[in-house]
């Protein structure tokens, strides 16, 4: 079961992308391959942008907050955000090139799309949750500048 819808939005078209293979059986077996190993690691990829973006955002507001030193602003908030961006696209990388195993030119772009919206993904967990933690009365020493409701 794959969850490679996610990310069909940044990735040119399966059957077109077979197609370029059609006169090189060889090719085209590995291609198809490649197919089937990102559509079986996109499960990874999403647990991944989930697992990330949950982690980070409880550290901000429940330790990195407690550290000595006021980070109550809105740019410690964003800074988180795009570590956030960084470090759920570094792990998406890393963990593509170990489990989509080919010799395909295309790998590296195509994980690096994957990566890139992995990111932009997090970003959105990251802040739902901030939403979330912002609005609930949960013990923080974060700045809640997310608040809804006063």
């Amino acid at each position: 079961m794959g969850f490679l819808d996610f990310y069909k939005w940044v990735l040119p078209d399966q059957a077109a992308h077979l197609n370029g293979y059609r006169d090189n059986e060889q090719l085209y077996n590995m291609a198809l391959a490649f197919w089937d190993d990102l559509n079986s690691a996109s499960i990874w990829f999403l647990i991944l942008f989930i697992a990330l973006g949950l982690i980070l955002v409880c550290f901000y507001y429940y330790g990195y907050n407690k550290w000595p030193g006021r980070k109550y602003k809105v740019w410690q908030w964003a800074v988180w955000i795009a570590v956030t961006y960084f470090i759920t696209m570094i792990a998406t990388d890393a963990i593509g090139s170990t489990i989509v195993t080919t010799t395909l030119k295309e790998k590296s772009g195509f994980l690096l799309r994957i990566s890139l919206v992995n990111g932009l993904y997090s970003m959105i967990v990251y802040f739902i949750a901030s939403l979330i933690i912002c609005n609930i009365p949960v013990p923080t020493n974060a700045y809640r500048f997310l608040k809804i409701v006063k």
